[in-house]
């Protein structure tokens, strides 16, 4: 149990850093291509790569029922399409730094509809995590600077956001348990490419627009496909099966510390108020998974609490 629950936190670590990437990918071709046409090109491309595989491996796979089929549109529609569609609205009528914030918000989120609608129960101790991540991810993405938070339209959109992806995770646990992660991650994301292409072509011009896209721009974009989508929600579904998302969603806050950190390769610098920033949100997803309780009580090992 030790070994494979610590491969799960693995992936879902690695699928956070892939999340994370994705912020300094997207923010370099901001000026190049449109939200919905970006989305669509990404997701097109995670979606071949799972078909492929489909078509590669051969075998059959678990036969799903009229009632799983149509959970897994649903949770395409929330997870893929309502949360990039909501997401890239908001940005458009509100500032980055209001959105990554609402979306600091999703462990909280989370853990409280994973408590309405699978019945789990907050310990103290998630709660304090929860509580001192977010105020590690508010030093990171604001660096103590809170006069440049403004109230915006489009905070209504990345809200909406925030609840899709918080339900779609709290629902994949609910409603598709049974369904193995890597047909899971295939269901939703081709659903949910299909309707951003949809979307796509009813508000831009992606036909028009890609061809003419600089090699660069593909570059990063294949990135965001196969690392930031095909290889980020199969690890994340995967561990979300083995772990829950009551624990899990505390990964959501390492989101803008690894965007931090790729930053800095990149050669920005942090100030120090986002320095203790994350390691707060280091802390605070320490003590709401329980990984600190297990390291200062030797012998306690990756059980189930009762």
């Amino acid at each position: 149990m030790h070994i494979r629950e610590s491969w799960l936190w693995l992936m879902a670590i690695t699928c956070i850093f892939f999340w994370g990437g994705n912020f300094n990918a997207a923010e370099a071709i901001a000026g190049e291509v449109p939200a919905l046409t970006a989305a669509a090109e990404r997701f097109v491309i995670a979606a071949a790569i799972l078909l492929l595989l489909r078509l590669m491996r051969g075998r059959g796979e678990s036969i799903l029922s009229a009632n799983q089929q149509l959970w897994l549109i649903a949770l395409g529609g929330l997870g893929v399409f309502g949360f990039n569609y909501a997401f890239f609205l908001g940005l458009q009528q509100t500032s980055a730094l209001n959105g990554a914030l609402i979306m600091a918000a999703s462990p909280l989120v989370t853990n409280l509809l994973s408590v309405w609608i699978l019945g789990t129960r907050m310990r103290w101790i998630s709660v304090l995590g929860i509580l001192v991540g977010l105020a590690g991810v508010s030093l990171v993405i604001t660096g103590n600077q809170w006069q440049s938070i403004q109230v915006a339209k489009g905070d209504l959109y990345m809200l909406v956001a925030c609840l899709c992806m918080c339900s779609f995770t709290v629902l994949s646990k609910k409603h598709a348990a049974a369904v193995p992660p890597m047909q899971l991650t295939r269901w939703t994301i081709t659903v949910g490419t299909l309707m951003l292409c949809v979307a796509a072509l009813l508000v831009e011009q992606p036909l028009t627009l890609i061809p003419a896209l600089s090699l660069h721009t593909h570059l990063l974009l294949v990135y965001m496909g196969v690392f930031g989508t095909f290889v980020a929600y199969a690890f994340w579904l995967q561990a979300l099966q083995g772990i829950g998302p009551d624990r899990l969603s505390l990964c959501f806050n390492l989101v803008p510390v690894f965007t931090l950190l790729i930053s800095l390769v990149m050669g920005h610098y942090p100030n120090a108020a986002q320095m203790v920033g994350m390691m707060l949100v280091i802390t605070g997803v320490m003590l709401g998974s329980g990984l600190f309780r297990r390291l200062v009580t030797p012998g306690l090992g990756f059980q189930k609490s009762n």
